[in-house]
């Protein structure tokens, strides 16, 4: 049974992989991945709660009419009401990634947290983006007039100027970094879930869970094919597993995708190498 709910799960991702962007629920799409966790649960209860504090939401901002005050009724609920917080103490504890436990516990890395709190922006009808900025994930908040306010979910959504994030930039970049408009920049549906995943999946790489790390970036691709990097990890993490089946697999898919020639010729040379080996 638990084998044909996470088959069942691994299908429902891999059409999430059709889909174009604006088309990808972002919160279903959290919630399968955390699924492949936790197979016997079902993410129509989580839905329902989050389409419950969307509504909360709606209610607290009526009447707002600029983005401070809407961000005040955003996190008035996510972190008074329901007490959601961000809890970084365990920094291998790839739990407080999964939204599911993050539902159930109230408490997340930046990145889930922050997921969260995007989508019940979203759904409770406010202007709402996730950045990319690199360090740490950020949201945007927007009125109907333009202006915008930049906060950190992690913080308990206290607002950032342009001190704060060059200060955060240069805490996890270094000195030399400055900000430029790419961290300004919105991310995707798609995107925001693979940078999801890719704190997932460097929490396992520092505790030397490849084989779980792998099973990470492999859930990733079913969502996300055509980033080809992907398929180069994962093959590498095949072949340090002693897996060359698996390996030739994925990098075939690398070379398959990539635009680039000379990683291309790499990789075909490494997958001769791979082929020519006894096995």
């Amino acid at each position: 049974m638990m084998a044909e709910a996470g088959a069942l799960v691994r299908s429902r991702l891999a059409g999430l992989g059709r889909l174009d962007d604006c088309d990808i629920g972002l919160a279903e799409a959290a919630l399968l991945l955390a699924a492949l966790d936790h197979p016997r649960a079902a993410i129509d209860g989580y839905l329902a709660y989050i389409a419950e504090l969307a509504d909360e939401v709606r209610v607290a901002a009526a009447g707002a009419d600029d983005s401070v005050h809407l961000a005040t009724a955003l996190f008035e609920v996510i972190g008074r009401r329901h007490r959601f917080r961000g809890d970084d103490r365990d920094d291998d504890d790839v739990a407080n990634a999964n939204l599911m436990d993050v539902i159930d516990h109230r408490r997340g890395v930046a990145d889930a947290l922050g997921l969260l709190t995007l989508e019940v922006a979203r759904r409770a009808g406010l202007i709402a983006e996730g950045l990319a900025f690199p360090p740490h994930f950020l949201l945007r908040i927007a009125d109907a007039q333009g202006q915008r306010i930049i906060l950190d979910p992690f913080g308990g959504g206290r607002a950032l100027g342009p001190p704060d994030l060059r200060a955060m930039l240069k805490a996890a970049a270094g000195m030399a970094a400055e900000l430029e408009p790419v961290h300004y920049a919105p991310l995707g549906n798609r995107a925001l879930l693979v940078r999801l995943q890719t704190d997932v999946k460097m929490r396992l790489l520092r505790c030397g869970r490849i084989d779980r790390a792998l099973g990470v970036v492999e859930s990733t691709l079913l969502f996300a094919p055509d980033i080809a990097p992907l398929w180069r990890e994962a093959g590498l993490m095949h072949m340090r597993l002693d897996n060359p089946g698996g390996a030739v697999a994925a990098l075939e898919q690398f070379v398959a995708r990539t635009p680039n020639a000379q990683a291309r010729a790499r990789t075909l040379s490494l997958l001769a190498e791979l082929k020519g080996r006894p096995h």
